[in-house]
C-alpha cells in the first residue's frame, strides 16, 4: 500500500534509507552494516621488468679501433699505432715531428718517417712489372705486401712497439680490460694460444683500416671539383695544369691524378719506386755519418740487397693530405711543401740551396752513395747543370695552391681524435 506523504512519513524513510533500510547493498561491500568504510583491497604486484638484452658482440673493425691507440700493446707503454699515424696529420707523423721515441725504455729513433696510412687498398703487393720496375707493397721499401704484414711489423720492430716475440704480445693482449671483446670479436675460446690471440689482434687493425671511410674518405675539394660541387680557384687551376704537364712539373707521372681503374677516384700514386737524391737529415739524434738508408736494397729488408740497380730507391707515396703530412721524403728532411716542389724544380740546377758545401764543394746527393747515383731520377722536373728550371716561383707556388686541395674534410670542421 502507499505511505502517505506526510511529515513524518518522509522522516521514516530517510531513517530507513540511511541504516541501509531501503534494500541496498552494504556501504563497505562486505555485508557489514557498521556503515564504517573498510581499507581497499591491495593493488596488485608490477609485473617484473624484462631482463636488459645482451649488449652486442663488438665487432673487429670497433676492436681495431681502440687497438689503434692503445699504447700498452708496445714494451715502452708509450707508443701506439696513432702515435706515429695521427688521424688529424692524414694519419702521418704529428706535426713538425720526426717519428716519436719508441722501443723497450722508448729512448730509440726510428729510421724512417712515418707514410700515411690512408688509401693503402689499392697498392698490391710488391712486384715488377713488365719492364722490371718494381712497384706496389707497403712501407717506404715495398715489405709488406698487405695491411696485414704492414699492422704486424710495428708491434714486433725494436725501434718501434719492440714486443719482443708472440708470447710478450699475447701477455699484453690479455690484460687489456677489453680482451674479451677482442676473443669474442675474434670467435676465440677463453684458451685462446698466443698465435690465435696476437692474429686476432692484427686482424682487428686490418678491418679498422679497411672498413672505416677515415682511411679512403675521398673529402677533398678536388673529389668536391670533381663532382661537380665546387670550382678551383685561378691559382688552383694553373697548378693542376703545372703538376699535369709533362714539360713542367711531371708530377702526375708518379703521382697519377686520373682516377685509378675501378675506384672512380685518384689516388695521386702509382706505387712506383724512385731515388730522388733527397739531402741527408742531419739533425737525426741518430744520425750516424756512416750510414745509408738504402730503401729497397735494405736495411729493412734484405732480400733485395744485391740489386744495386734498385739502391736508393723508395715508395712514392700519395699526395692526398700531402698538406697535413710533413715533414717529408722517407728521412723527414723537408719541413714544407714549398721546399719540396722547389727541390725538384731546382736540384740539379741550384744544389747548393740543398745539399751542403765543404771546402767549397758542393756535396752533391749526399745522402746517397756514390756507387748508386746512377740510379737517380732525371727529367723534368729535373734538369741538367746549367739548364733552366723546368718550374718558375710562380709555378712552384701555384703547385702547392694545388696539393692543399688534396686534404679531406672540405667544407667540414673535422673533430681531433
Amino acid at each position: 500500500m502507499s505511505i502517505p506523504r506526510t511529515p513524518t512519513a518522509l522522516l521514516l524513510i530517510c531513517l530507513l534509507s540511511a541504516c541501509g533500510g531501503g534494500g541496498g547493498s552494504d556501504t563497505a561491500g562486505t555485508g557489514s552494516r557498521t556503515g564504517t568504510t573498510a581499507a581497499p583491497s591491495p593493488a596488485p604486484a608490477p609485473a617484473p621488468a624484462p631482463a636488459p638484452a645482451p649488449a652486442p658482440t663488438p665487432t673487429l673493425a670497433q676492436v681495431g679501433d681502440r687497438l689503434f691507440d692503445e699504447t700498452t700493446l708496445s714494451a715502452s707503454g708509450k707508443l701506439a699505432c696513432a702515435s706515429c699515424h695521427v688521424e688529424t696529420r692524414g694519419h702521418a707523423d704529428a706535426q713538425g715531428s720526426f717519428l716519436p721515441l719508441g722501443g723497450a725504455d722508448g729512448s730509440r729513433q726510428g729510421l724512417r718517417s712515418s707514410p700515411s696510412t690512408r688509401y693503402l687498398d689499392q697498392a698490391g703487393a710488391f712486384g715488377f712489372d713488365a719492364q722490371g720496375r718494381p712497384h706496389g707493397g707497403l712501407f717506404w721499401d715495398g715489405r709488406a705486401n698487405n695491411r696485414t704484414e704492414q699492422a704486424r711489423g710495428p708491434l714486433f720492430n725494436p725501434d718501434e712497439m719492440a714486443n719482443t716475440d708472440t708470447a710478450a704480445l699475447a701477455a699484453r693482449l690479455r690484460a687489456l680490460p677489453y680482451a674479451a671483446d677482442l676473443r669474442a670479436a675474434a670467435g676465440l675460446q677463453a684458451a685462446a694460444t698466443d698465435a690465435q690471440l696476437v692474429d686476432a689482434a692484427i686482424s682487428a687493425l686490418v678491418r679498422y683500416q679497411t672498413d672505416d671511410s677515415k682511411f679512403h674518405p675521398f673529402t677533398s675539394k678536388f673529389d668536391a671539383v670533381e663532382d661537380g660541387r665546387a670550382s678551383f680557384t685561378a691559382q688552383e687551376q694553373r697548378g693542376l695544369a703545372a703538376f699535369n704537364d709533362p714539360q713542367r712539373g711531371n708530377c702526375a707521372s708518379c703521382h697519377d691524378s686520373r682516377p685509378a681503374p675501378g675506384l672512380g677516384r685518384a689516388l695521386f700514386t702509382n706505387f712506383s719506386y724512385h731515388a730522388l737524391g733527397v739531402p741527408r737529415n742531419t739533425s737525426q739524434a741518430t744520425a750516424n755519418p756512416a750510414f745509408f738508408d738504402l730503401g729497397l736494397c735494405g736495411p729493412q729488408r734484405s732480400d733485395l740487397a744485391g740489386r744495386s740497380d734498385l739502391c736508393g730507391l723508395f715508395r712514392t707515396p700519395s699526395l692526398r693530405n700531402v698538406a697535413l703530412t710533413a715533414p717529408y721524403f722517407h728521412n723527414a728532411s723537408f719541413a714544407t711543401l714549398e721546399d719540396v716542389v722547389s727541390f725538384y724544380a731546382t736540384r740539379d740546377t741550384n744544389p747548393a740551396r740543398w745539399y751542403p758545401t765543404v771546402n767549397g764543394q758542393v756535396q752533391l746527393y749526399n745522402d746517397l752513395p756514390a756507387a748508386y747515383r746512377g740510379n737517380l731520377q732525371r727529367g723534368a722536373p729535373f734538369v741538367r747543370a746549367g739548364q733552366a728550371p723546368q718550374l718558375s716561383p710562380q709555378d712552384v707556388a701555384d703547385i702547392v695552391a694545388f696539393l692543399k686541395t688534396l686534404t679531406d674534410g672540405f667544407g667540414t670542421t673535422q673533430p681531433a681524435r
